[in-house]
């Protein structure tokens, strides 16, 4: 049985050139070292572990099921997460538009016509006849990339798509950074709450002594007054707290894409800061190759290099080939018959002849977003040394507070514990006790607020080290 197409030698011979044409030159200029100082330090200044860094999730040391299942919720829900996965989608479908022109464009016509001439205009005896047309063809064009202008325009696409996934590292990484500070926040914040309320009945039994010793005569008025005082400013605060718990648990909620009202469950604070330990910081060269946002400068550095490339191209010559195979036939039942066979071979070369120095231009303007995309890198990584040795230092710091802050602490408790027996002994009356147990109370929500900061100088630390980010294969909501 007749095949319906011959193989078509014209096309073969367009794909036959093109094979050649692409093995071109390319223009595009070489990547070279690019120098950061300090990134041949052999440690951060304020790396006291003296360990290398370690890729964990590292959120889990806390040992806490329910921070890790608020983290692996918002990772998997959040909207910043679903929209920053649709676009990382869309960049993999133009990358693969962008890979297109490298290959041959095939397309298929079928076409018939039937026309009536009046020949009335022409002869005198007029009449008319009908003309019948069929074709059916086969077009394939190409262009020779010669100069690696469309094989440096798909990898500039490629490279896109990198700094797209990048991009997706930098929104999971501040998703799991806000999620940890919100959830550690919300937990101290209702410890706070819980000390709190403590505070308050302790005031109103303060202030009902004090009143009914006014009321005696054995309290001055000044006494009473500064008591009242002292219990609204209690209640003042505890009212503050409350609405606090309410903010941060619609913001942790409305950060997961769930109801603003839904309760979330969180461990007793008092237990985050004795299984908060500092990170290794590594080597800064290690930081460079870590950072989503350095590797995003370093590709941005490499596209702005195929840009000179592309730049270049367009000084020089474009050949494009075209081949079309098919039949033509004025009859529909004829068409396909080796006589209404017919093919057709173009070449074509364009070369820019003038065009008021526009494209060397061009040229020149790649070469200076070259310098500026260096520049920019050498600012995100020296930036990025900023912020380890920042969060390390902040944190060593926020533990030394964090130490005398528990001595103090321990001391008011002292205080309290003496208080209380001198009162059950009958030695002081009430009010210098509940006195103590207030202090204590007040010393005790001081260092809770210290160990906060210290855990949210942790999350800032994790993230400036770039930490997180390899705990998976793929992050939480993503599906290839």
């Amino acid at each position: 049985m007749k095949m319906f197409f011959s193989p078509p030698k014209p096309l073969l011979w367009l794909v036959a050139a093109g094979t050649i044409l692409t093995a071109g030159c390319s223009l595009t200029p070489s990547l070279e070292k690019i120098e950061v100082p300090g990134a041949n330090a052999r440690s951060f200044q304020g790396d006291r572990s003296g360990r290398q860094f370690s890729k964990t999730a590292w959120w889990t040391v806390f040992h806490d099921k329910n921070l890790n299942r608020q983290v692996e919720d918002v990772l998997k829900n959040a909207p910043d997460a679903k929209a920053v996965l649709a676009r990382l989608a869309a960049f993999r479908e133009q990358a693969k538009i962008a890979g297109a022109p490298l290959f041959p464009t095939v397309s298929i016509d079928a076409n018939g016509t039937r026309s009536k001439t009046n020949l009335g205009t022409f002869l005198p005896q007029g009449g008319s006849f009908t003309n019948n047309s069929f074709g059916l063809q086969l077009t394939a064009s190409y262009e020779a990339d010669i100069w690696g202008r469309l094989r440096n325009s798909e990898k500039s696409a490629r490279l896109s798509l990198l700094e797209a996934e990048e991009t997706r590292n930098v929104v999971f990484q501040t998703l799991a950074a806000n999620t940890v500070d919100l959830y550690a926040q919300l937990s101290e914040a209702r410890h706070e709450t819980a000390l709190r309320e403590e505070a308050v009945r302790a005031a109103e039994s303060l202030e009902k002594s004090v009143r009914a010793g006014y009321i005696s005569g054995t309290v001055t008025g000044t006494d009473f007054l500064n008591t009242q005082q002292q219990l609204a400013t209690a209640k003042q605060a505890l009212s503050i707290s409350r609405s606090r718990i309410t903010a941060i648990e619609a913001s942790l909620n409305a950060l997961a894409g769930r109801d603003i009202h839904t309760r979330i469950p969180t461990e007793n604070f008092t237990v985050f800061p004795s299984r908060l330990a500092p990170v290794p910081a590594g080597l800064p060269a290690d930081l460079l190759n870590r950072r989503p946002d350095v590797r995003t400068a370093g590709l941005k550095v490499r596209n702005a290099l195929l840009q000179v490339g592309i730049a270049r191209s367009a000084l020089l010559p474009r050949i494009s080939l075209t081949a079309q195979k098919g039949y033509k036939s004025n009859e529909l039942s004829n068409l396909v018959d080796s006589g209404s066979s017919v093919w057709t071979l173009m070449g074509g070369i364009v070369q820019p002849l003038f065009n008021r120095g526009a494209k060397r231009a061009a040229v020149r303007q790649a070469h200076r977003n070259v310098e500026a995309a260096i520049a920019d890198y050498q600012k995100t990584a020296l930036n990025a040394f900023k912020e380890v040795e920042t969060a390390l230092s902040a944190f060593s710091d926020t533990q030394n507070r964090l130490k005398l802050e528990t001595e103090n602490l321990d001391n008011e408790k002292i205080k309290e514990a003496q208080a209380k027996a001198a009162y059950l002994s009958g030695t002081i009356g009430i009010q210098p006790f509940i006195g103590a147990h207030l202090a204590f109370l007040n010393r005790l929500i001081a260092r809770d607020q210290i160990a906060l900061s210290m855990i949210q100088n942790r999350v800032r630390l994790a993230t400036a080290l770039g930490d997180g980010l390899y705990s998976t294969q793929k992050n939480p909501g993503e599906s290839k």
